[in-house]
């Protein structure tokens, strides 16, 4: 399946044929828990909840290649469970991996970002929260989040946004 079609069916309501499809990477997930010190209930757990993150990331983030922003976070959530059991992680080079630990230290520092402005965002409340989803991932111009959202007019919708965002900075320059 395309990437595109896949965020498509994880952004529109139609999740459970997007979540088929991905059930697809779980093998890939198990193996590696397997080869270090999981159980094939904890792979299961771990995907469950990598799917949970890839479901609330893709509604708020940009991500390009869902199969592989789960198959990764699954394993850095792993790598995690592993650090906190103080238990060694195999150095095996398989190829199946989709990415090298540089690549999985860029994610994991994105991750910790997204993380931050989640936290950030989801504290603004519901209004800002949808001001920023429609006018930053659905591109949305002023002038339908107004009408979506119900402001008086252009100028109500832009003020109420500058104003979302300077709490959402002042709560940025806090968490520093």
């Amino acid at each position: 399946m395309k990437n595109l079609k896949l965020i498509e069916l994880l952004t529109s309501g139609k999740q459970e044929k997007a979540f088929t499809y991905l059930y697809s990477s779980f093998p890939k997930v198990e193996r590696h828990i397997l080869r270090n010190s999981g159980t094939k209930e904890e792979a299961l757990d771990l995907f469950q909840e990598g799917l949970i993150l890839l479901y609330r990331k893709i509604n708020i983030t940009i991500v390009e290649n869902p199969e592989a922003f789960l198959i990764s976070t699954c394993r850095f959530l792993w790598s995690n469970e592993l650090r906190k059991k103080k238990v060694r992680i195999s150095t095996s080079d398989e190829v199946d991996y989709l990415m090298d630990s540089d690549e999985l230290e860029s994610l994991i520092e994105k991750e910790n970002k997204f993380k931050k402005l989640e936290s950030i965002i989801v504290s603004l409340g519901e209004k800002c929260k949808s001001i920023f989803e429609l006018f930053y991932y659905k591109s949305f111009d002023m002038k339908s989040i107004a009408e979506k959202l119900g402001y008086k007019n252009v100028e109500t919708a832009k003020v109420q946004k500058y104003k979302c965002m300077e709490r959402a900075r002042n709560l940025a320059i806090k968490d520093i």
